[in-house]
């Protein structure tokens, strides 16, 4: 291989691996989980070579389980941020007794 090839694969595999450095563990789970689901539906849909299609589905299902876990994940910390109470809430109403004093 040539210096080319070689400084090229060095650089796509660090892109690849930085990439990786902010997800949660859910999102491992969520790719293993695809990765292993891709690979099946992928074996029994390619009947001419069992192993590519495995290989394939495997790839893709990895890629799109682990995607959609963290875009799940991002959307759930985005609605819990919006949901949270800043401050205090207002006060009750002072209500009258008997006597004409408040409470």
């Amino acid at each position: 291989m040539s210096l080319w090839r070689i400084s090229g694969l060095v650089v796509i595999l660090a892109v690849l691996l930085t990439g990786c450095t902010s997800l949660s563990p859910y999102t491992y789970t969520g790719a293993g989980v695809g990765g292993a689901l891709g690979a099946g539906a992928g074996a029994m849909l390619d009947h001419n070579n069992r192993w590519r299609g495995a290989m394939v589905g495997g790839l893709m299902g990895g890629a799109l389980g682990g995607a959609a876990t963290e875009l799940g994940r991002r959307a759930a910390d985005e609605d819990a941020r919006q949901r949270q109470v800043y401050g205090t809430p207002n006060p009750a109403p002072q209500t009258y007794n008997s006597g004409g004093y408040f409470q």
